[in-house]
Formats: structure tokens, sequence, C-alpha cells
């Protein structure tokens, strides 16, 4: 044996233990992918379901061999995005499959001519597809009506029972799978809660300019009421999937500190709009002051032009300025807890102490302007009123 002189390279490890480190990263990269498109992943269970759904019932002995493609597609209609909402659908599916083969027999035990019994079964079936008891799974009623009416017309019994058991079939396996690999949609909420976030601030920094410019048209409102809402419905699933999810645990300070971002993220939007609503009260006011009195439709009882220009211009800008301050605050909120870092917490409290220092001095040139204005109220209060709650929500 030859001993290993200075000279001699150290032994690198061995090629197993090279190869690990690729190994999680590849293994990381490919679960943040899926983490950021659940539709991935719920198409992945989806087949699993379907596939696993084929295979057992190609035991099932007696007549409902005869009609094994019912358990896949049971199987296909349960599985959804929460453990939850897998068990609800199944059992919503299959109350409508079984509803639709009760209105099927009962329109055939009519012996009605084939046209009218089938217009009759769509009808009763379309009608009943609307209880809110089925959920969205109404629409199988009349499906399963149809199937009942005119495919298993020659052996009723063997067709209906083999349609609802199997469906009932695939829909516990669809349910079984969901809870072993159950979603946890934790990563699309935070993503909506970011676009919320961006929509918010870019708001708020448009209603700065469009006060300062009477010529620059008011943001319109739509797009941060759809991002609102995007966003509650996207923590809405993270929650209710954390219900009966056995992995939730372990994702436990993440759910807790994503829950108050949402609340201070949907704040910060009511926030945003209310500024809208107190800017475009302001136009209104300003215009109302250029129409002579006899020809104003309404009396408002705030006051539309400042006794001096110069104090007008301090309050104009004071208000785009505070708009622009809560614009930075809204966009410098992030989630807080154990993951978040100092340099977040440190950017809101700078942008928290300049929203402050933006409402002192907007409501010191607002009283300096209400002097010349006998103590009316003025458009400006409204902004600090609305811009208010970011400070203290």
């Amino acid at each position: 044996m030859t001993d290993r002189t200075a000279l001699d390279p150290e032994p690198g490890p061995p090629p197993a233990a090279r190869r690990l480190p690729r190994f999680r990263a590849v293994g990381t990269a490919t679960s943040r992918f899926l983490a950021a498109r659940p539709w991935l992943t719920r198409a992945v269970r989806t087949t699993g379901a379907a596939v696993i759904a084929w295979v057992l019932v190609r035991f099932v002995p007696g007549p409902w061999s005869d009609y094994p493609y019912y358990a896949p597609l049971g199987a296909v209609i349960a599985t959804s995005v929460t453990v939850r909402g897998t068990t609800r659908r199944s059992v919503q599916s299959v109350l409508a499959i079984a509803l639709g083969a009760v209105v099927a027999r009962l329109v055939d035990a009519l012996d009605l001519p084939g046209v009218a019994g089938l217009a009759l079964v769509v009808l009763v079936g379309v009608l009943l597809s609307g209880w809110r008891l089925l959920g969205d799974m109404g629409s199988w009623v009349p499906t399963a009506a149809l199937f009942v009416l005119i495919i298993g017309n020659a052996d009723p019994v063997g067709y209906i029972s083999a349609y609802v058991g199997l469906t009932l079939f695939g829909a516990l396996v669809g349910v079984a799978v969901n809870l072993v690999v159950p979603p946890l949609p934790l990563t699309p909420a935070e993503r909506s809660l970011d676009r919320l976030r961006a929509v918010a601030s870019e708001h708020l920094d448009a209603l700065a300019a469009a006060v300062r410019d009477d010529d620059a048209p008011l943001p319109p409102d739509r797009p941060l009421r759809a991002a609102r809402a995007d966003a509650q419905a996207a923590v809405a699933d993270a929650q209710e999937a954390a219900r009966g999810n056995w992995t939730a645990r372990h994702y436990r300070s993440w759910r807790q500190r994503q829950d108050r971002h949402a609340e201070s993220m949907d704040a910060a939007a009511v926030v945003a709009l209310d500024v809208r609503r107190a800017v475009a009260t302001s136009r209104t006011v300003a215009a109302t002051g250029a129409t002579p009195p006899e020809e104003r439709d309404v009396h408002l009882p705030i006051a539309a032009h400042a006794g001096d220009q110069e104090r007008a211009d301090a309050v104009r800008e004071g208000t785009a300025r505070a708009i622009e301050a809560g614009a930075a605050l809204v966009r410098a909120l992030r989630p807080d807890g154990p993951g978040a870092g100092t340099e977040d917490a440190d950017d809101a409290d700078h942008a928290a102490a300049e929203l402050a220092r933006a409402l002192d001095d907007l409501q010191e040139a607002v009283a300096a302007d209400r002097a010349t204005a006998a103590g009316a109220t003025r458009p400006a209060d409204g902004v600090v009123v609305a811009l208010t709650p970011l400070l203290t929500g």
C-alpha cells in the first residue's frame, strides 16, 4: 500500500454523496414548481384515483362488471382541491345520480311517448339540479336521468345499481387518494396576496397622481375589487384545505402568519377603495363649486374652494403625498412571524412613520385652509380618515 504524500490531492467524496445534493435541489425545485401550480397536482391525483378505481373495479363480481367505466367516472367527479371538498362532492354526486335515476324511473312508469318522456325527464332533472344541497353537482341530475332512461331501459335495476354503486365506489377511491396525498394550497394564496398588495399600492399611486392633476383620470376600482376577491377566495381555499388535512400541522406557523397577512391586506384594499371614494367626492365638490348656486342640483355642505390659492395648493400637495405614503406602506406590508426578514419589518416601520408624518402635515394644511372657510369641511379630511386605518389596523 502506498502512503499518500503532502502533494497528493485530498480524496473527494464518493460519487453517491456528490449526487445527493443534486437530487435534493431537483426535489426542492420540483416541489416549489408544483406548489405554485395546484392544478397540476390535482390532475395527477385525479388521474391516479381514476386508474386505481379502474384497476380495483375489475375485481368486482356480478353484473356490475358490465359497467366498469363508472368507477373512474366517480373518482374524477369527486376529486376536489381539498379533503373536505372531495368528501362533499362525493356525497353530492352520488345523491344527484340517485335522484336522476329516480326521476327516470318515475317518468318511465308513466309510459309516455318517447319525445314527451325525454322532455319531462330533462325538465324535472334541470329543476331539481338547482337544489342547494347538491351544489355544483346538481347538473348530474338530468345527465343521470337521461342515461337511465335511454341506456338502462333494458335492465333498469341492474343498471341503476351499477351506476350509483360504482360511482360511489370511485368517489370513495378519490376520497382515499386525497386523504393519503392531501393538497394544501398555501403558495397560491400567498401569490394572490402579493398580487393584491401590488394592485392596491398601484391604485393609491394612481389616486395621488389624480389629486395632483385634475385632468388625470381616476383609476377604476374593478381591478382592485377583483384582486381582493381572488385573494379572499385563495385564502379561503387554503383554510378549508387545512381541515381534515394531516399535513396541515407541519405548516401551522405559515398558516397563522398567512391568515394575519390576509387580514392586513384586505384592510389595505378597503383603505384604497375608501381613498378613491374620498378623491372622487373631492372632484364632485370642485365641480359643484364651479357651478353657480342657482344651477346646482344638490347642495353639498363641503367647502369647494379655499380663500387662499397658496393654501389650497398646499392641501392638494399634502393630500397627494399622504396617499403616496399610504401606497408605500401597503407596498411594504409583508407576512410577519419567524419567516419574515428584519429588513422587511424595518421597511414597514419606516413607511408607517412616513405616513404618520404625511398625515400630520396634511392635517396642518387643512386646518390652515379651513380658517379661511369659516370651519367648513374639506375633502382632504376624507383622505385623512381613509388612510388612518393603515396605522391603527
